[in-house]
């Protein structure tokens, strides 16, 4: 109710301001034109009062209507209405302030149209104001009483006119009554239609409503309709789909009932098994079993399917034909809604050809392509298996390593295609020669070993000598061709205490080197105390770390100043080695070059060291314009390499230098060893600008007359005669023979081993040339050159500042 209420005073208000405008507007139009009746009977200035009192106040009604109209919803329905009262009520009393007029005007024409004008103005105020009686009250009894108040006051004051008076307070109260009751009766006519229409309304939304939600239901039901059709559609087309995917597949399926009878297969079925559908529908899956799949396979499988678990397993079947194949088969049970098993579905893929493939890459994931031998890994994997063996059960077991002799000669002669014949034939051939019991692998390359099985150490020689044997008596025949090759095995125990697998390779590794060492082609047995594989074990190391410090860049290169006897200071240096191990700890070449000569790794070393310094020189060129030389060393391994003068030559090229700051060092018992090869370096060398120097002169204690052959600029006196010159005679003798001879033949002479000021000043007296050792300076990392430099620049601008 209080709703509906609210609802109705909000209608009422808008009925009062739809009014308001065109009301006060005649107000306005009204008051101007009594303003002209009435100019020649009041004064002007009352009249003006009254006229701007009257269009002000219907000026006010019409704003407050704007602003309604503009800002309705800033205040309740009852607050406008009691504005809009509040100036009715004063536009009411602003006519009542007509009847003044009445005193003033002595016209009984004049007089009565006052009558006239305040009936007809508070007539015209029914059908504007009764929407709110109370707004047509404010408006219209101040008018009446006003003018009630001055007829009478008239009759009062004049005995004449009393009659008349009272007959018009009479009349214009009975006018006024029945204005009230009209206005009244208007008033509830509004509400109750009002009300009337709020009900109407509502029954029509209740009933629009009812309409729609029958619609709703309708459209819903339809929509239901609509959706069972679709999916019963679908349904079809899924089983259509279904069975065609089914028929289709690329898997053989099969369907069971709850025995196990075969009620339906699928073409793909038919083409992996070899049986028709109507060959195999009503009887078991048995008509596939082969007998390479067990019973308990088939029994493990029957019995979880019809526990109403699913399976998934691959198994061996036959073919009508009698084929053997592979299926990879997954077993579904189907169920009701009780749970029970109805039905089984089998889908079977065909893993024949897969299970081939994985056989064959098996075995070619274990096996040497070229020989057929067991290849390295999976010789390694059956070493592990029999370290275990050994370490768990205390037995004994053997490893042969096996290097061809001569191998690499065969291969560069005839090349790689007989080598590889040469290896396959090999492999045959030890096939039959060690016991089946064993496992006969190709490591790689021209490298075999022999895995044998509880076997201890004098039988295990026994073999390794027949093998030896058999490969030295095989002749290998290629174009016409006949040759015969050896090999060198290294045979190692295995025992309880054997570590592992690592440490056995690398124990028939070693003696396999002491086989090769000791004259090649023949047996070597591995034992802990042997001296002579504790020595090439250790020489073994180096090798390793050598290999690895090449293809890691941990060598690193360091320099000594060769300084002048006359001016006292080095503009050259010879450039040294050191090898970072991987613990971090620098080992001078002493320790490792004699391990790189013996193992053929010296011109790698001597590669390395020419491509970094000649790459560091270049680098570091303009800050060093006072560097004279820079002296490498050469192995003799070096001096016969074309490649390595190839190389010299292509570097030297390349870089921005001359390369007269670079001079070699080649020792006196290298080149007298390789004369003709030394000869022909040192003169390529020449050809592109740079120096040679003889190093160790003296230590070969051979005759002069080579160095004539020689085009060497320098020679290095061995420092084990400068060393003990000042105490030794005969050593004082020999560094001045050699400084003398060198001067004549137009050499410059450097002593090497400058250790302390005594040696240095007898050097400077007998006039060799420059000098060497730690009393002149210490070995230091080659990039010391750098500080060096600028240090005497230093010194040069303070010298000359």
């Amino acid at each position: 109710m209080e709703g509906e209420q609210r609802k109705t005073i909000g209608h009422q208000a808008e009925l009062l301001y739809q009014q308001t405008l065109f009301a006060n507007i005649a107000i306005i139009f009204t008051a101007i034109a009594l303003y002209w009746l009435f100019l020649d009977h009041v004064s002007a200035a009352i009249l003006k009062v009254w006229s701007f009192t009257i269009c002000s106040v219907a000026l006010l009604r019409i704003a407050l209507w704007y602003y309604h109209l503009k800002r309705s919803e800033t205040a309740s329905p009852t607050t406008w209405i009691k504005r809009h009262v509040c100036l009715t009520l004063l536009m009411g009393i602003t006519w009542g302030g007509t009847s003044v007029f009445y005193f003033l005007i002595d016209d009984i024409q004049i007089n009565t149209l006052f009558y006239v004008l305040i009936c007809g103005v508070t007539t015209a105020g029914v059908p504007v104001l009764s929407a709110w009686f109370p707004a047509y009250l404010a408006y219209t009894l101040p008018q009446v009483m006003a003018l009630m108040v001055v007829t009478l006051h008239k009759g009062y004051t004049e005995p004449d006119a009393q009659a008349l008076s009272y007959f018009l307070i009479i009349a214009l109260s009975s006018y006024y009554a029945m204005l009230l009751s009209l206005a009244r009766r208007s008033f509830k006519n509004i509400v109750s239609e009002l009300k009337l229409k709020y009900k109407n309304d509502a029954l029509v939304n209740e009933l629009n409503s009812e309409v729609e939600e029958r619609e709703s239901l309708i459209a819903e039901r339809t929509r239901e309709l609509t959706i069972v059709n679709q999916q019963l559609k679908q349904s079809q087309a899924h089983m259509l789909t279904l069975s065609s995917a089914v028929e289709a597949s690329p898997n053989g399926i099969m369907i069971t009932d709850a025995s196990g009878t075969i009620q339906y297969v699928n073409p793909r079925c038919e083409q992996i098994t070899g049986y028709a559908a109507e060959e195999v529908i009503g009887k078991t899956p048995q008509i596939y079993r082969s007998d390479k799949t067990s019973s308990h396979f088939y029994d493990d499988m029957w019995s979880s399917i019809r526990a109403g678990r699913e399976w998934s397993g691959e198994l061996q079947n036959r073919r009508k034909n009698g084929e053997l194949y592979w299926i990879k088969e997954y077993v579904a049970p189907i169920q009701d809604d009780h749970g029970e098993v109805t039905h089984f579905v089998a889908i079977q893929e065909d893993i024949t050809e897969a299970r081939m493939l994985a056989n064959e890459l098996s075995y070619q994931a274990t096996h040497d392509n070229l020989t057929g031998l067991i290849n390295r890994s999976e010789f390694e994997r059956r070493l592990t298996e029999l370290v275990g063996e050994a370490q768990r059960n205390k037995s004994t077991h053997a490893m042969c390593f096996v290097d061809l002799d001569q191998f690499k000669v065969i291969n560069d002669t005839c090349g790689h295609v007989a080598g590889d014949e040469l290896l396959r034939q090999l492999g045959h051939l030890l096939m039959g020669t060690v016991r089946k019991s064993d496992t006969l692998a190709r490591l790689g390359g021209d490298e075999f070993a022999i895995l044998m099985a509880f076997c201890d150490l004098k039988q295990a020689e026994k073999i390794a000598n027949e093998v030896r044997e058999r490969i030295e008596q095989f002749q290998f025949v290629w174009e016409a061709r006949v040759f015969t090759i050896g090999a060198s095995i290294g045979v190692t125990s295995i025992q309880q205490r054997t570590m592992d697998m690592t440490e056995v390779l690398k124990q028939a590794d070693t003696a396999c080197y002491a086989a090769k060492n000791l004259g090649r082609n023949r047996v070597y047995l591995y034992h802990d105390e042997d001296t002579h594989l504790v020595r090439q074990q250790g020489e073994l190391h180096w090798v390793n770390e050598i290999k690895q410090a090449l293809s890691e860049d941990r060598f690193e290169l360091f320099v000594q100043p060769i300084v002048s006897t006359q001016k006292g200071d080095a503009d050259s240096y010879e450039v040294l080695l050191r090898l970072r191990s991987e613990q971090g700890d620098l080992a001078p070449p002493s320790a490792f070059l004699p391990s790189a000569e013996r193992y053929n790794l010296s011109d790698k070393v001597d590669r390395w060291v020419v491509d970094k310094t000649l790459s560091w020189l270049d680098k570091h060129r303009g800050a060093l314009p006072k560097l004279k030389q820079l002296a490498i060393n050469l192995s003799g391994a070096s001096l016969g390499n074309d490649e390595m003068l190839d190389f010299i030559s292509s570097k030297l090229k390349k870089v921005s230098f001359p390369a007269s700051k670079i001079k070699f060092e080649i020792t006196e018992t290298a080149a007298i060893s390789n004369l003709r090869e030394a000869t022909h370096l040192i003169r390529s060398m020449a050809e592109l600008g740079c120096e040679f120097s003889l190093d160790d002169f003296g230590s070969g204690l051979s005759s002069f007359g080579y160095l004539k052959q020689l085009p060497v600029h320098s020679i290095k006196i061995d420092g084990m005669f400068v060393k003990d010159m000042i105490d030794d005679p005969l050593d004082f003798e020999m560094v001045k023979s050699i400084n003398d001879i060198g001067h004549v033949m137009g050499l410059e002479t450097i002593a090497e081993f400058v250790e302390n000021e005594a040696v240095w000043q007898k050097l400077q007296s007998i006039g060799v040339d420059y000098g060497q050792g730690y009393h002149l300076g210490k070995p230091q990392p080659i990039d010391s050159i750098l500080s060096d430099a600028n240090d005497k620049f230093e010194m040069k601008s303070k010298q000359q500042g």
